[in-house]
């Protein structure tokens, strides 16, 4: 006995699902005893009591040669399989499709006993028999061209065969329109022809592997849509140690998009691509960043900065800089590498050159932020500040004054942009200037800020009528 069971209060209580495919589509093709079968058996399917054919008809009120001629009509619709005919044992499979498709088991008698000849070495279940006769029916496959599917896949395979793989031939020859015993005969016979270079193939791909039919669907795209010859095939199945036939087929379409078609040219490329792997490495091991597959990172990072223009010295010495400045992911060092192509910084001389003036730039900051009485490291932001200042005309020297009058103030940088504002507004850009305006020293520093003062009328009129100019 079972450690929990239900209760037959509970089971008479409980509810039966019935599938809404069911209701709209199987139900309106039954009659009303049919209907009556297949839900009474649906309820059994969950119950534990002891039920036979005898007493299930009793129950419905009806002959068994009823209920069993209701049965083997579901059984044509592919709702049910009659898995024993005495004792009559019956087994629910899913409703699968909205469009039901009646299917008439009678007219694959032959079919059936040649398809078991076929396969001696285990008996064929009622479910795969219902398989093959749905491909057939869906595909308009007819049975003699379903037995020559089956006996290939039986000389590939072995008389033991899965039927799930020949289902899986069946629905490749359907989709490709092979459904007649002509055009069948036609693909087996043009595979039969081929096979021994597809041999050859699978023999330096996978050599314990068998060549199947997909592998002719590969070959004779390779060599037909794609313009590969077989020993250029081989020769890139051994140079890039490919060890499937859904790899080799990724790697021919790679060489197909970018024009490499003869055994010279594939060679040149991965001779470079070897080279462009090296770098990555090395790039890599600079940033301290470790990575399983290398790939990503050439396909990512590598190769984009090299279409830009970057040398391997130049990608290198960026790697270098970043890990001392403590950005070491491959994420920080293509943010530098844009940085640097977006100000056409591309030569490592002209890297270099724009890092020590970056130095120059932070040694006078520093110097700045002193003045002003900060004790820091220069920021991005104070960079752009700085370059902002120059940009406005202004002088290391006028800077430096700014800074001056900036000292003790909450915000030191901030008030520099606004002391040098105040000036470019009045057109002071020479320390005789600050005197004759009367600007230098903290007290007199607002003079230096604005010049004059707008009230709300005023300002509002500027908005206004000066609309059409963006900031």
């Amino acid at each position: 006995m079972a450690f929990c069971t239900f209760s037959n209060e509970f089971n008479t209580n409980a509810s039966t699902n019935i599938d809404n495919k069911f209701i709209l589509s199987y139900l309106p093709e039954a009659s009303g005893n049919a209907v009556k079968v297949y839900l009474y058996g649906l309820l059994l399917c969950k119950s534990d009591d002891a039920m036979d054919a005898k007493k299930f008809a009793e129950n419905l009120r009806m002959d068994e040669s009823e209920v069993a001629d209701s049965f083997r009509f579901w059984e044509e619709w592919g709702l049910i399989n009659i898995i024993s005919e005495d004792p009559f044992l019956v087994k629910y499979l899913p409703i699968t499709s909205s469009k039901p498709k009646k299917i008439n088991v009678e007219k694959y008698t032959e079919f059936n006993k040649a398809l078991q000849v076929l396969i001696p070495e285990r008996m064929i279940t009622t479910n795969e028999y219902s398989a093959y006769f749905g491909i057939m029916e869906d595909f308009s496959i007819s049975p003699e061209a379903m037995l020559m599917i089956v006996k290939y896949c039986v000389d590939l395979k072995g008389g033991n065969i899965g039927f799930r793989y020949i289902l899986k031939v069946a629905n490749d020859f359907a989709a490709r329109g092979l459904t007649t015993v002509s055009k069948i005969e036609k693909e087996l016979s043009d595979y039969s022809l081929r096979s021994g270079d597809i041999r050859e193939i699978t023999d330096v791909v996978s050599p314990s592997s068998k060549p199947e039919i997909e592998d002719l669907n590969l070959y004779k795209k390779w060599t037909k849509e794609m313009s590969f010859d077989k020993d250029t095939i081989i020769f890139v199945a051994k140079t890039a140690k490919i060890r499937s036939m859904q790899k080799l087929d990724r790697e021919l379409g790679i060489l197909y998009s970018g024009k490499k078609f003869s055994v010279q040219e594939i060679e040149k490329y991965y001779a470079e691509k070897s080279k462009i792997n090296d770098l990555a490495r090395k790039i890599t091991r600079s940033l301290s960043v470790y990575v399983e597959v290398i790939d990503p990172v050439v396909e990512t990072y590598v190769v984009p900065w090299l279409n830009k223009g970057y040398g391997n010295d130049e990608l290198l010495f960026i790697a270098d800089f970043c890990f001392k400045r403590n950005r070491r992911s491959l994420e920080d060092m293509n943010d530098a590498v844009n940085k640097l192509y977006k100000n056409g910084l591309i030569t490592l001389s002209s890297i270099a050159e724009y890092i020590k003036g970056i130095g120059k730039d932070d040694e006078f900051i520093k110097s700045l932020l002193q003045i002003t009485g900060l004790s820091r490291r220069p920021t991005e932001w104070d960079r752009e500040s700085l370059k902002t200042w120059r940009s406005w005309n202004f002088s290391d020297e006028m800077i430096t004054e700014a800074a001056k009058i900036s000292a003790g103030k909450s915000n030191p940088v901030s008030y520099i942009n606004a002391v040098l504002s105040g000036w470019k507004s009045q057109n002071v850009f020479t320390p005789d200037k600050i005197v004759s305006f009367g600007n230098v020293g903290q007290n007199s520093s607002s003079s230096a800020i604005r010049s004059r003062s707008y009230s709300k009328t005023e300002l509002e009129a500027i908005i206004d009528n000066f609309d059409s100019i963006d900031l």
